[in-house]
């Protein structure tokens, strides 16, 4: 296996690392040939490279080789310019394919500078030189690959019946040399007999150079039907026509294929569990947005799932390859808070890091920064905050250079920001910046159909976990979780049901069976234990009313005002009635 093969590859990764690292790079093969080069070493590839000893023990050894001092190290001893060399500085580091040595990437520094950019982050250096090594030895197995493929027809035709594409090989004649099932049955054909009307079409879009896919129509004997082609050059050297490689696909099939795509999407919100119409509209609003990259602030009651919605819609996101970063900005002390966001240079504080750190925006490149309790972020965080939001761009704790960071941003918080707004306590313009897309994940208390739901899932976890045989909750006991509070919501109710399986593993949870655990867990006095009994109370019913009026307003994103009008009384006797019957707003 040599280098050689795919020497204008070679040539682009050389002239893109020395484009990244503005250092002079040379790549040989096994035998010593400069198979690629930049700037001095440019003139000189293709030719046999003299005396060489450094890549020699590189290839010998399987090992980089580091050269700080060139002309005076041990291995320049034998070289025809010891203590004359031309280089500053060398970094080498050997290209392996299946095991063996089949050349050496070398970083050459000719002046103080470009030592100083060699020498500044060794080990960087060394695991970015590894994994161009890995690509180039991925590209020459690559290579190897097609050679194989254009030059054993018999196993193209096989590997060509598995793809679930329609395969066409043809020159720029319009000569056809192989075709699969799958095209004939997309073309409508027998034994490979294609109609000349077809033939034509094929013929002019390979060679059509311009083109490298087109959509075209064809009407068989069944029905009318689109077709996406696209292609590639098979020919090799030597070849006396250009060969094509020609895939067709249904276009009907294209499009089922994406709506499977857009299914695919929404598995990571299947992992929220809820049936209410309350938490599948709000399911179903997330998903819509999470195809954007607009900022989104999500705002509910500790417990409600928060952290679950902004990681269902990262990985139903565009950006769902990349990094999901989160960042509890009330469990990091203040002090900490603004390097573990941005990161710091070296020396930036006395016991920093001295080669400096990667903040969680640098982390977070190309994906998701997921900002949980944002209304406990330090007012001068909520300024540099404000300016990565606006400028797209961070700067490291004791830096001075702007990076760029490409990174959506999802807030959230339990508290009433708005409200913090007023007070003085978060910045109104960060407020607005972050509150794009607002999504406001109702209690638990308010989605009671969610309840039993939520407990047949934990259940069904639990069972697992505890290696149980439980068969569901009672009625009675559903009952009454129906009817508690769940202050804790989603969390609280989890807990719950963890909390009984470290007692019942076996059969029915019932009040019989188990009224003195839930008692002593819910802390609920034993009357309320038993079935509820309706209650006719003129007091409950219009606190019960109230309640209602305040969840509607609240879950249609309304005012105060709007609950005193549905309710027929005036706005300071409806601030008297909550204040009578502590009704949490």
């Amino acid at each position: 296996m040599d280098l050689m093969n795919i020497q204008p590859v070679v040539q682009s990764i050389a002239d893109a690392i020395a484009a990244v690292l503005k250092i002079e790079v040379e790549i040989a093969n096994h035998h010593f040939i400069r198979v690629a080069g930049t700037g001095e070493q440019r003139v000189s590839v293709l030719h046999k490279m003299e005396g060489d000893l450094v890549y020699k023990s590189a290839i010998r050894t399987g090992q980089p080789v580091i050269i700080t001092n060139p002309g005076f190290a041990e291995v320049c001893e034998r070289c025809q310019f010891f203590q004359n060399c031309s280089e500053t500085g060398e970094i080498c580091t050997p290209i392996t394919y299946e095991n063996q040595a089949i050349g050496v990437i070398g970083l050459l520094a000719f002046n103080e500078e470009q030592r100083h950019r060699l020498f500044e982050n060794t080990e960087g250096i060394l695991t970015f030189l590894g994994k161009m090594a890995d690509l180039l030895s991925s590209k020459l197995h690559l290579h190897v690959s097609l050679q194989q493929l254009t030059t054993n027809s018999e196993k193209m035709v096989k590997l060509m019946n598995l793809v679930n594409e329609g395969m066409i090989v043809l020159d720029d004649r319009g000569t056809l040399s192989e075709m699969n099932l799958k095209a004939e049955l997309l073309l409508g054909i027998d034994n490979k007999s294609v109609p000349q009307n077809v033939q034509k079409l094929l013929q002019e879009f390979v060679n059509n150079e311009r083109a490298l896919n087109q959509t075209i129509t064809l009407i068989t004997s069944k029905r009318e039907k689109s077709l996406f082609l696209t292609k590639q050059e098979l020919s090799t050297e030597g070849q006396p026509n250009k060969e094509f490689l020609i895939s067709l696909q249904d276009v009907n099939e294209i499009q089922s294929l994406v709506e499977m795509a857009t299914e695919d999407q929404r598995k990571p919100f299947d992992q929220i569990i809820g049936v209410s119409t309350q938490i599948v509209e709000v399911k179903e609003f997330a998903f819509k947005v999470s195809q954007s990259d607009s900022t989104i602030l999500i705002q509910g009651e500790s417990g409600t799932g928060k952290e679950e919605f902004a990681r269902a819609i990262h990985f139903s996101s565009k950006r769902r390859e990349h990094p999901f970063i989160t960042v509890n900005c009330g469990a990091i002390p203040e002090n900490l808070l603004e390097s573990e966001l941005f990161g710091y240079e070296r020396g930036a504080f006395t016991g920093a890091n001295n080669k400096g750190k990667l903040g969680k925006f640098e982390l977070a490149q190309k994906g998701t920064i997921f900002l949980d309790e944002i209304g406990e972020m330090p007012s001068l965080l909520q300024v540099k905050l404000l300016r990565v939001l606006q400028q797209k761009e961070i700067e490291r704790l004791g830096g001075t250079n702007p990076i760029p960071v490409n990174v959506r941003v999802i807030a959230a918080t339990n508290r009433d920001l708005q409200e913090m707004v007023g007070s003085g306590n978060f910045r109104e313009d960060l407020f607005f910046r972050l509150n794009v897309i607002p999504i406001v994940i109702p209690p638990l208390r308010s989605r009671k159909e969610d309840i039993l739901a939520l407990s047949e899932y934990f259940i069904s976890i639990y069972n697992d976990h505890f290696h149980a045989n439980v068969l569901g909750l009672g009625k009675d006991v559903k009952n009454l979780i129906v009817n508690y509070p769940w202050k804790g919501n989603v969390r609280e109710l989890k807990n719950f049901i963890e909390y009984l399986f470290n007692f019942i593993t076996s059969g029915w949870i019932t009040m019989e069976a188990a009224g003195g655990l839930i008692q002593r867990k819910l802390e609920v006095d034993k009357k309320s234990i038993s079935l509820p009994i309706p209650s006719y109370s003129l007091v409950e019913m219009e606190k019960e009313l109230i309640k209602k009026a305040l969840q509607f307003v609240q879950n249609h994103h309304l005012n105060i005002e709007d609950a005193s009008k549905l309710l027929g009384i005036g706005r300071a006797t409806l601030f008297r009635k909550i204040k009578k019957y502590q009704i949490d707003i």
